[in-house]
C-alpha cells in the first residue's frame, strides 16, 4: 500500500517558528530569511517569490501623475499596497500587505526601505498561507499541527461531556418517575422517601455527597427500585398468609 504523501500545508504548519520570531512595535514578525531558508531546504525547486508589478503612480503637486514603469507596488491615495506571489510545489500562494510606519499606520509616499521592509514581511505572510507560521496570524502560540490535536481533543472532551450531560438526564428522569411511585406505595410524601434515601446512601457509600451527580443518582434510583420490589414482596407475602 502506498503511503500518503503529506501535503505542503501540512508540512509547514507542523514547523515549530517560535524560536524566530521579532517582536516590534507590539506586532509579532517571523524571520523573512530564516522563513525563506526553511521552504528552500524542504522544497529546494521553489522559485524565487514574484512580486505583482503595477504602474508607477508619482505624487506631485497636482494630484498624481503616472509614469510608463511598471514598480512591484501599489499607490493610492489611500496608502501603498505589495503583493508578493510564492509558488511551492506548483502551487500559488499570494498575499498582499500595505506599508506602515513605525505607529503601524499606512503610508501613502513610502521610501524605498519602507518598501523593501514590507515586501520582506509580505512574504513571510504568502509563506504563512503556505502553512508556515500561520499560528502566529491565528494568535496561536503553538504549531497548526499541535493546535490541530488540541482541537480534536477538544472535540472528544465535548462529545464525552454531551453524553455524560444525556446519562446524567436519562437518571433524573428516572428519579423522578421513580419517586411518587415508591412513596404512593409507602403512603408518605415524596420528601419523606427522599430523605430516607439519602440516609440509607449514605450509611452505605462513604462521602456519598462527594460522588458525581450521576453516580449519586445512578444509586438513589436503585434504592427506590429495592423500595419497590420490597413492599411488593411484602404485600405479595401478605396476600398469601391470608389465604
Amino acid at each position: 500500500m502506498t503511503e500518503k504523501k503529506e501535503s505542503v500545508f501540512e508540512t509547514l504548519s507542523k514547523i515549530d517558528v517560535s524560536g524566530h520570531i521579532e517582536k516590534k512595535m507590539g506586532l509579532s514578525y517571523l524571520s523573512w530569511a530564516w522563513a525563506w531558508q526553511t521552504v528552500k531546504d524542504i522544497y529546494p525547486d521553489t522559485p524565487n517569490p514574484k512580486p505583482t508589478k503595477y504602474q508607477e503612480m508619482l505624487i506631485t503637486k497636482d494630484g498624481y501623475k503616472l509614469t510608463e514603469r511598471k514598480v512591484p507596488y501599489l499607490t493610492t491615495p489611500t496608502g501603498t499596497i505589495v503583493e508578493m506571489t510564492v509558488t511551492i510545489k506548483g502551487v500559488d500562494y499570494t498575499q498582499q500587505l500595505y506599508v506602515m510606519d513605525n505607529k503601524n499606520k499606512s503610508v501613502v509616499n513610502p521610501t524605498q526601505a519602507q518598501i523593501n521592509k514590507t515586501t520582506q514581511r509580505c512574504i513571510v505572510k504568502a509563506l504563512a498561507m503556505a502553512g508556515l507560521g500561520l499560528n502566529l496570524y491565528a494568535g496561536e502560540d503553538l504549531p497548526m499541527g499541535d493546535i490541530s490535536e488540541q482541537d480534536k481533543k477538544k472535540a472528544e472532551q465535548k462529545r464525552k461531556q454531551s453524553e455524560q450531560k444525556a446519562r446524567l438526564q436519562t437518571v433524573l428522569g428516572e428519579y423522578r418517575e421513580l419517586l411518587p411511585k415508591v412513596a404512593e406505595a409507602y403512603e408518605t410524601t415524596t420528601g419523606e422517601i427522599e430523605e430516607q434515601v439519602k440516609q440509607t446512601a449514605e450509611s452505605e457509600i462513604k462521602n456519598f455527597d462527594k460522588m458525581p451527580a450521576i453516580n449519586r443518582g445512578a444509586r438513589m434510583n436503585n434504592i427506590l427500585k429495592n423500595m419497590l420490589s420490597q413492599k411488593g414482596a411484602t404485600e405479595q407475602g401478605d396476600l398469601l398468609s391470608e389465604v
